[in-house]
């Protein structure tokens, strides 16, 4: 595989980033370390605002120091800065829903610092690229087409739409999405499946609770049930594990029997201890799974999806069944 002689290729984080690296000669690699469906992504008056938002919220889920974060951020956005100096710039992103996110706030950055027709490039896969190997790249690095105009309008449009302080410019998405960007849609509706239900649980907390309903369950095991049902894995195991301590550590628990609840992931002997923990329902968490209970009935909320801060105040929920956002103070 020959690439020309100043590729750059953006792609979705370090796995699938040395694939790439290792297999496309004298490509150069930048890969986009955030996950953007979990934390604080509301709208700053510049990149760097958000940047630090980002870095505290990532660093007090365990990922790294602050100032590393910050400085990982930093040598991003240089990467961004300095793509012009490349022949050609090669988007390389899948179908789910971590990709999704980061490959809108790729295409709204483009957007705003166009290059010349057909020098930004994009790969959009149905398959998980860390998952394969040198000899499927050939393949896929065939299928590159020019970014258009549309999907960089697209692309700037859902990042706003993300960012937004209520969820209903991206709920609207669902109606516009179009064959230009064929995985958004699917991303948009799971999104809006991390929204509380009108029984207040999202869609992963429903499906790590329903299996407890008949037997108790270790976390690790929880994680393999809850990504079998997913059209499109997109959630790491840190981020299912916070999922999982906020429904034992709030207000009145839905879960009992997880040990060390204050996850550290560089706490080995706590992590196992962590991992070996036999889960099963409370006595509320059986009756919200049940049906008819609403989750918040008990229990406060401060948390942010994308731009929306969900507090007691501001509880938007997404009705399944119905397709439709519910605004705050409507529930029937």
């Amino acid at each position: 595989m020959v690439a020309m002689e100043h590729d750059l290729i953006i792609t979705n984080g370090d796995q699938a980033g040395e694939l790439l690296r290792s297999t496309i000669a004298g490509a150069e690699v930048l890969p986009w370390r955030d996950v953007l469906h979990e934390g604080p992504v509301p709208f700053t008056e510049d990149r760097e605002e958000l940047d630090a938002i980002r870095a505290d919220y990532l660093a007090s889920r365990g990922w790294a120091t602050p100032q590393q974060l910050k400085n990982d951020f930093e040598a991003r956005n240089r990467g961004l800065m300095v793509s012009e100096v490349f022949d050609r710039v090669a988007l390389w992103f899948e179908h789910d829903l971590y990709d999704q996110l980061q490959l809108l706030q790729i295409l709204d950055w483009f957007d705003a610092h166009p290059r010349e027709p057909g020098k930004l490039l994009l790969v959009q896969s149905s398959e998980f690229i860390s998952h394969m190997t040198a000899e499927d790249l050939p393949d896929l690095r065939a299928s590159e087409q020019p970014v258009t105009e549309e999907q960089l309008a697209l692309g700037a449009r859902g990042w706003a739409a993300f960012r937004s302080d209520t969820p209903e410019e991206w709920a609207a998405l669902l109606d516009s999405a179009d064959t230009s960007l064929p995985y958004l849609r699917p991303a948009v509706l799971r999104m809006l499946e991390e929204l509380p239900g009108r029984d207040g649980l999202t869609r992963t907390e429903r499906q790590m609770l329903q299996p407890l309903y008949f037997t108790e369950l270790n976390p690790p095991q929880m994680f393999a049930f809850s990504q079998r049902q997913e059209e499109a894995m997109f959630m790491g195991d840190w981020s299912f594990w916070a999922v999982l301590d906020g429904l034992s550590l709030c207000e009145t628990p839905l879960v009992e029997g997880l040990q060390n609840m204050f996850f550290n992931p560089n706490d080995a002997a706590g992590t196992q201890t962590y991992l070996k923990s036999s889960v099963g329902l409370s006595e509320f968490g059986k009756a919200v799974v049940a049906g008819g209970v609403d989750r918040y009935s008990e229990n406060s909320i401060d948390r942010w999806w994308g731009g929306t801060h969900l507090t007691d105040d501001n509880l938007w929920r997404w009705d399944q069944e119905a397709q439709e956002l519910i605004p705050p103070g409507t529930l029937d």
